[in-house]
């Protein structure tokens, strides 16, 4: 997951994590104002490594004092929380020590370079739901969750550096993880039911999950695969059907966001598993004909279902141009005609019904050696040359049906040089522009736009 731009405060204080700050399933994120925190100093067995100092980082709303209460206020009674906010400023947690929560101040948050926005919030204004921890007030402020995922929070935990927290409970609640069909020849596609077991298991449901597809065959679930966020209302499990071919990670969690479980699961189809099918390359091939052209390959064509060229110059993406398969080879060619789209990206369906996208590519406004300007064009086209000797060279104006609609002869010096045409008598719209001559080492084109 990136948490890069996520805020963590208790309404006095901010920390703003760096940009492209990326944690795995099982990892931990340490915040602290020193770099490390010393063996018996707040730690039994081993020194941690703090991975972001906030004393340092430039990422606070102000300096966060290095004495006395520091970040947390130690002791008194004080309901001291913490609220976890994504880069939107969504309340992603919200803890407090009882309830009412602590009042807060007006925040600012730092804009920090490579991406992260300066934000200003209230905590007492957004109608924070805490949960709380349910502690007395004093001197120790150490509070966990429970390793297990379940609900409870404990305090005084084992304070350790490489030990886990003991909880001296189990949880309130188990699964039994099912694969209920990962064949189902008929339908191409497989099912799963996990059953929740607990002592009041109504009282855990709606139960809550993500769906992770792991488009890319990378066998790490990141942000270029395809996530479904879903609810299920039925107890006492968690039934799903409908899943393509492929490779998929499920976290599920109760109505309180907790009781949290992972599986990593396949579902196969009755010959073989329908692998992802893997981008390798998609780039411009130059203009023909007065044609944009594009290639792309794939790692098994066989896997691939049909391709859509979507075309955009301002707004959202349209279809320009369709291949449909089956496709035997992985190399392929896909062209569509000159328009007013710039940009252009593919649209990929597997055999599964799995729909990626390609990167997106702008398509250049000039070919050769020459440049031209501006675009869309109003009343001259100017245009930058190299020309051998000096000389005549013809240029024509074609409109998209290839009907020549202005030309004519221009007079050029040897060496570098810019010239500008007016279009005589043009409607605005779409052409195609090309010059030649001797003096010119090969025909000039391009494309513009008349408005």
């Amino acid at each position: 997951m990136n948490i890069g731009c996520y805020i963590v405060t208790n309404g006095t204080y901010s920390v703003t994590i760096p940009p492209n700050t990326i944690i795995q399933r099982g990892q931990y994120f340490v915040l602290s104002g020193q770099n490390i925190l010393s063996q018996n100093c707040g730690n039994k067995d081993s020194a941690v490594h703090v991975d972001l100092n906030w004393t340092t980082c430039n990422c606070t709303n102000v300096p966060i004092p290095t004495t006395g209460d520091g970040f947390m206020q130690n002791g008194g009674n004080a309901n001291e929380k913490i609220v976890l906010l994504d880069p939107n400023l969504n309340v992603i947690d919200a803890v407090s020590r009882n309830i009412p929560a602590s009042s807060s101040a007006s925040i600012t948050t730092p804009g920090l370079s490579g991406g992260c926005s300066s934000k200003s919030f209230d905590l007492d204004t957004m109608n924070i739901s805490y949960e709380s921890i349910n502690s007395s007030t004093g001197i120790d402020n150490s509070f966990a969750r429970k390793v297990d995922g379940d609900c409870g929070w404990l305090k005084t935990t084992v304070i350790s550096a490489d030990a886990p927290n003991k909880t001296g409970s189990t949880a309130t609640a188990t699964y039994d993880f099912t694969t209920v069909s990962t064949t189902q020849c008929g339908n191409t596609s497989g099912s799963i039911s996990i059953q929740v077991n607990a002592s009041d298991v109504n009282s855990l449901f709606p139960m809550n999950y993500t769906l992770g597809y792991d488009v890319d065959g990378s066998g790490v679930f990141d942000i270029n695969d395809q996530y479904i966020y879903g609810v299920d209302s039925s107890a006492p499990s968690i039934d799903i059907d409908n899943l393509a071919y492929g490779r998929y990670r499920i976290t599920v969690a109760s109505s309180s966001s907790c009781n949290l479980k992972s599986y990593d699961f396949y579902v196969f189809n009755c010959y073989t598993v329908v692998l992802p099918l893997r981008l390798l390359y998609f780039t411009y091939a130059g203009n023909q004909n007065g044609r944009h052209v594009f290639q792309f390959k794939v790692d098994n064509a066989t896997t691939l279902n049909n391709v859509i060229l979507e075309g955009r110059r301002n707004g959202n993406f349209e279809p320009v141009s369709y291949l449909y398969g089956p496709f035997d080879k992985n190399e392929i060619t896909i062209a569509a005609n000159v328009s007013t789209f710039n940009t252009y990206r593919l649209r990929l369906t597997n055999q599964a019904g799995v729909v990626s996208y390609s990167q997106e590519i702008k398509t250049p406004l000039s070919f050769g050696s020459a440049s031209f300007w501006p675009n869309p064009v109003k009343d001259k086209i100017f245009i930058k040359i190299n020309a051998l000797h000096e000389g005549k060279v013809s240029y024509t104006i074609s409109n998209l049906n290839g009907s020549t609609v202005d030309a004519a002869d221009v007079k050029v010096n040897r060496g570098e040089q810019i010239i500008s045409i007016a279009p005589a008598n043009i409607i605005n719209g779409v052409y195609y522009f090309k010059m030649s001559g001797s003096s010119l080492e090969k025909p000039v084109t391009f494309c513009f736009v008349k408005s």
